[in-house]
């Protein structure tokens, strides 16, 4: 079955460039998910991925 909506924010395609982005321009952990709705761990980790991808 698929899923038109998305509860979980951190899975809506997109979210994890969003959060490697941020993070370039200056954007605080905790700002950023703030902005984004999502978890404080769900930042960290998607940017010890970004770094590990590169």
């Amino acid at each position: 079955m698929f899923q038109l909506t998305y509860s979980y924010e951190a899975r809506k395609p997109g979210v994890k460039e969003q959060i490697v982005e941020m993070s370039f321009n200056g954007a605080g952990v905790r700002d950023t998910a703030r902005t984004l709705k999502v978890g404080i761990n769900t930042v960290i980790r998607a940017l010890k991925n970004s770094h590990r991808n590169r």
